[in-house]
């Protein structure tokens, strides 16, 4: 039998966290059901999955590269002032 567990968590933290959960291989899901797993047998709250260097390197690029505004250019005009802005 399954039960739903809800939680309001920052929506910034929740993507950030995902793609970190995404990139080693697991879904929320099963970290979820994992670190629960490890609560009942440990009686700790603990797991420890990691992103390799590299991997926190493109992730990281990745968030930043979210702050850069994107510009639609629909003319040759704006192709040019977007080249021409200092």
């Amino acid at each position: 039998m399954s039960s739903k567990v809800q939680v309001n968590i920052d929506s910034n933290l929740k993507r950030s966290a995902e793609d970190i959960i995404k990139a080693v291989g697991l879904t929320p899901t099963a970290v979820i059901n994992g670190m629960y797993k490890e609560i009942v047998a440990t009686g700790k709250i603990p797991l420890s999955f990691s992103l390799t260097p590299q991997q926190m390197a493109e992730l990281e690029l990745k968030e930043v590269s979210r702050k850069v505004p994107v510009r639609e250019i629909e003319s040759k005009e704006d192709f040019e002032d977007f080249f021409n802005e200092d």
